[in-house]
């Protein structure tokens, strides 16, 4: 990182710990802040010019859905979907750096983490809202018996490769 880079980034953040510390901003709005400082660090720096670039944004991203779910979480039926929206979120800000990325030859990355993150939270929500699964008395049955099916399956497979 170049010392342009280090000491708009070093200001930015300085400033905003300073005025979370001296309580003149409050600990939502200091994640909105410092998002918004590394986003403004990543336009002006020039965007989508460089690669490198996305140091900024992908913070930047990362903590604008930290904030943004901190506010929505105040919300009754996102407060419902429990952290599984949390996941979500984090999700879409990787979606959101995959426009970034859609300009350079390895453009594809973010795709990855943030299929897995929106997965796992709709997982996680469904884990959470499903009484059926709720109830886990029954895997100490079905567990053991799929197990036994496996190792079953791949010792006829083994002997049949022989």
């Amino acid at each position: 990182m170049d010392k342009k880079k280090l000491g708009i980034l070093l200001i930015t953040i300085g400033i905003f710990i300073l005025l979370n510390t001296l309580n003149l901003i409050s600990d939502d709005i200091f994640l909105y802040l410092l998002s918004g400082g590394f986003i403004f660090t990543y336009f002006i720096l020039g965007a989508r010019k460089h690669y490198r670039n996305i140091g900024f944004l992908i913070p930047g991203a990362i903590l604008l859905a930290i904030a943004l779910f901190s506010d929505l979480e105040r919300i009754d039926f996102i407060e419902s979907l429990g952290g599984g929206f949390f996941f979500i979120m984090l999700g879409l800000a990787f979606l959101a750096i995959l426009i970034h990325t859609s300009a350079f030859k390895k453009w594809d990355w973010p795709i990855y983490p943030a299929a897995a993150l929106i997965l796992f939270g709709l997982f996680v929500i469904f884990v959470d809202n499903n009484d059926f699964i709720q109830n886990l008395e029954y895997l100490n049955y079905i567990t053991p018996v799929v197990l036994i099916g496996l190792g079953g399956f791949f010792l006829y497979q083994n002997r049949q490769n022989k």
